[in-house]
């Protein structure tokens, strides 16, 4: 094969062109300390690394999804341990006012601090997070619970509206117009602001609370993982039920009442009881979830680390090997520069001088 200056010169150029490129390309990765910068560069790596920032964005929003759960747990769980809290001290008052060494004026002073309880309770229930009400499911805007007088009743819905009364709880029954007991039967009539027993006498104010409480119970849930749905929010209705608030405020009417003896002050103990066992079941139920979300949480924080692992073997580079890559590919580049020197400068037209 006769080799010709033209292809000297063509391969030279060409092979020196290679050369650079080897040492941009090399520049390239030390700058920016990445093995690519171009899908073209290595389609496999440009491949893994697409699917390891996907892994790793789904990561990002499942810990931001479990941030919100601790958010609603946290608040749960405090909101029931207060709740805990007053109930206990309501026990305290029943062991007291049974005790039968206290006066007139100091029921009537207990009395009062049930009442201030029982509103304190409420409140609880009606527990808001950023505008969101934990304790009714779903339905986070809208309180589980209002209190009214009879005067505001007349332009309100009356189909989730409860009365407590002489110790029983009535409901609204829309095909009669009028609120029914839940034990005995009895009915009581609601017209122009004002309650009529069935005699038609008129039921006095202080003998009466009336309330809205429709606790949603569906539940809330976040995707805390792929495919893995958690419930976040407590299951209030069965704490702060009908029942509770019916014991409450009776309680409160036997204390203001001289008649009730003490022993049947004595009976609200064990009423109590079972809505503190209530809570306790309640708040251990979302004690487990939490746990769960914890250890949920600790996964994702390993399975962060790992990918952001994986994904740093597969894109970034290892400066000193680059380093020493770029060294001898300078010192390549430098032979085979001079090595083309000398071979192109001599011609033809040198030795036809």
């Amino acid at each position: 094969m006769r080799i010709t200056q033209p292809m000297l010169t063509a391969n030279t150029l060409r092979y020196s062109q290679a050369s650079y490129e080897r040492l941009s390309t090399l520049q390239e990765q030390l700058s920016t300390q990445k093995k690519i910068s171009r899908f073209s560069q290595n389609p496999v790596i440009a491949a893994k690394s697409m699917q390891y920032r996907e892994t790793q964005a789904l990561n990002t929003q499942y810990k931001r999804n479990v941030n919100e759960a601790h958010t609603w747990l946290d608040q749960s769980d405090t909101s029931l341990r207060e709740t805990t809290s007053v109930l206990n001290r309501m026990r305290e008052l029943a062991v007291k006012a049974s005790t039968g060494t206290y006066g007139s004026d100091e029921r009537k002073s207990m009395a009062e601090e049930t009442k201030e309880l029982r509103n304190h309770l409420m409140t609880i229930a009606n527990t808001s997070t950023a505008g969101k009400y934990i304790f009714n499911g779903a339905n986070t805007d809208k309180a589980p619970i209002t209190t009214f007088t009879a005067e505001q009743l007349v332009e309100q819905d009356l189909t989730d509206v409860k009365l407590s009364f002489r110790g029983e709880i009535y409901d609204y029954i829309e095909e009669n117009g009028q609120f029914e007991s839940r034990n005995d039967g009895s009915v009581l009539q609601f017209e122009d602001g004002q309650f009529y027993t069935e005699a038609g006498a008129i039921v006095d104010q202080s003998e009466l609370l009336i309330q809205t409480r429709a606790f949603d119970q569906s539940g809330v849930e976040l995707e805390l993982q792929q495919g893995v749905y958690v419930k976040v929010n407590a299951e209030a209705h069965r704490l702060f039920s009908d029942e509770l608030f019916n014991d409450l405020f009776s309680f409160e009417q036997a204390l203001l009442n001289p008649d009730v003896t003490e022993e049947e002050l004595g009976q609200f103990i064990s009423k109590i009881d079972g809505h503190l066992r209530a809570a306790a079941d309640v708040n251990g139920q979302l004690g487990a979830r939490m746990n769960r979300v914890d250890l949920i949480e600790d996964r994702l924080d390993k399975q962060d680390f790992l990918l952001q692992k994986m994904k740093s073997q597969n894109e970034d580079v290892d400066f000193e090997e680059t380093v020493m890559k770029l060294l001898v590919a300078e010192g390549i580049h430098s032979a085979a520069l001079a090595a083309s020197a000398r071979v192109i400068q001599p011609s033809l037209l040198d030795f036809l001088r």
